[in-house]
């Protein structure tokens, strides 16, 4: 089954705007900033 995040990935670069680390352990993104202005 594909989840919607698989759904994306596929579509585009998935980015997390977080410090939180198991986050983004979790979910894997190709980048990473926890200061949204740089997006």
């Amino acid at each position: 089954m594909t989840t919607q995040l698989d759904s994306l990935r596929s579509m585009t670069v998935v980015v997390a705007d977080t410090g939180d680390i198991e986050a983004i352990k979790k979910y894997q993104p190709q980048d990473a900033t926890t200061n949204p202005s740089l997006i």
